[in-house]
């Protein structure tokens, strides 16, 4: 704006109708390029994760990078979340959600990294359908386990007559996330295979469907005998949570096998293996040393 003086006054002119329009478009032109620096710093941001884990190369700068943000993401909440209030020293409570929020995310990210190698590539070549149809397996299994331990009633009495009324259930809200989570992605990854023609390249093998004939054989005599024999459900997870242990051993052979046959493991994506090895290592330093906490290791180990 201008300014007039009259009499020693100084009295404003009014801006003129172009002057605003062009004042207009210009704050317009400002705010779109902080839109589209804003949109690109996003998409750079979002695009160097996609390619650290999605990086085969098994580098050391990818390797360090991923698990170091991994591991900050997990320390972050591990701050931030509540703590156990069972650990009697408060010092070793930070660390024990720490350490559990790393494997917790270190397990629940270990299927993407597949995901978007399988994505990327328009192919499967290289994976096991072997392998993920126990992995379907396997985490259906915990499932079942996690969600009627957490969520039935009848389950929760059962275990309590038979263990004491005082009696803690250590299943919790996370690890029934957890196993829905790690199933609902298995899931898809399946889904992938169909879809690029998976199981025309790598046919299920007969060793493959014998073990899930067993497995739903035996739990399908075992409802039966549920409502035959007055068997318990209780001990019916107990079944699932023994498939589980050794659907777990399982599941990594026909993988291994594929990769010696093939001399390669292009097409596996190594962080698979990176998070859930760091998951299930951290899982078990964690039940030792809050077992040493409690003063009762030999239960811990």
């Amino acid at each position: 704006n201008v300014s007039n003086t009259e009499g020693g006054l100084e009295t404003p002119l009014l801006s003129s109708p172009g002057n605003n329009s062009e004042q207009e478009q210009e704050h317009e032109t400002i705010d779109n390029s902080i839109r589209i620096d804003s949109h690109r710093i996003k998409e750079s941001f979002i695009y160097k994760i996609v390619n650290i884990y999605s990086d085969q190369s098994g580098s050391c700068s990818n390797l360090t990078h991923g698990l170091t943000l991994m591991m900050l993401v997990g320390a972050l909440l591990g701050i931030v979340m509540p703590k156990n209030p069972d650990l009697p020293h408060a010092s070793y409570r930070l660390f024990s959600s720490i350490i559990g929020y790393i494997y917790f995310v270190s397990w629940s990210v270990s299927y993407y990294p597949q995901i978007i190698t399988n994505f990327q590539r328009k192919s499967i070549h290289g994976l096991s359908t072997d392998s993920y149809i126990l992995a379907i397996l396997n985490n259906a299994c915990y499932s079942i386990y996690n969600s009627f331990f957490f969520w039935n009633e009848t389950i929760r009495s059962q275990y309590k007559d038979r263990h004491g009324a005082d009696a803690k259930i250590t299943v919790q809200s996370n690890d029934v996330a957890f196993a829905l989570h790690a199933l609902f992605l298995t899931l898809v990854v399946v889904g992938q295979i169909g879809y690029y023609g998976g199981f025309q390249q790598y046919p299920i093998s007969n060793i493959t469907k014998c073990i899930v004939g067993v497995l739903f054989l035996t739990s399908g005599s075992y409802i039966v005998c549920i409502y035959w024999y007055d068997w318990l459900w209780i001990d019916f997870l107990y079944l699932m949570a023994s498939f589980k242990l050794v659907l777990t051993t399982l599941t990594y052979l026909p993988q291994i096998l594929l990769n010696c046959q093939r001399k390669s493991t292009d097409g596996w994506n190594i962080w698979n293996v990176i998070f859930d090895f760091i998951g299930g290592l951290l899982s078990m330093l964690q039940l030792v040393w809050d077992s040493i906490d409690l003063d009762d290791l030999r239960h811990g180990i």
